[in-house]
């Protein structure tokens, strides 16, 4: 063999040992499989992490916002929210951002905005009746929990 294949050869070693040793360390670009969050109003679920989420995608009943949340036993699971619910949970998200608990990092592809570090929360659905006490509409409340590499090392640990 002459230098240049050897050199070749060589790299490409050294290059799958790095690969091997830095696996962790990237998406594997596999698709994470989540189960739909069926929740129930006035029950507090507590000890969720929210990772990520996705606004306007399209659904049966309109634009919808995909929460993407792990339980407190290490479930991936899927939250949707829209109309008021979606609402309530932007301004959380605005919230918590302003405060330093997390960053908000768009992917300018996708859309979709990871929260770094990922927060823990509790929270619960609910219906509350409106101002002028005639209709009642949906309702969700979160209360943050926990903030910081403590809650990415708890949520890994899972």
């Amino acid at each position: 063999m002459d230098e240049k294949q050897t050199s070749m050869m060589e790299f490409m070693e050294n290059f799958k040992e790095q690969e091997a040793e830095d696996k962790d360390l990237m998406p594997s670009g596999e698709f994470e499989k989540r189960e739909r969050f069926e929740t129930e109003r006035d029950v507090v679920y507590a000890g969720y992490f929210i990772e990520s989420y996705q606004g306007d995608i399209e659904g049966k009943f309109g634009k919808n916002t995909a929460v993407r949340v792990t339980s407190p036993e290490g479930t991936k699971l899927t939250l949707w929210v829209n109309g008021y619910e979606e609402e309530h949970f932007g301004q959380f998200m605005t919230k918590i951002e302003k405060k330093g608990a997390t960053v908000l990092d768009e992917d300018v592809k996708t859309g979709a905005i990871t929260l770094t570090p990922p927060v823990k929360v509790d929270f619960m659905r609910s219906q509350v009746p409106s101002k002028d006490g005639e209709r009642r509409y949906n309702k969700i409340m979160f209360i943050l929990k926990a903030h910081g590499e403590e809650v990415r090392y708890e949520l890994d640990s899972l």
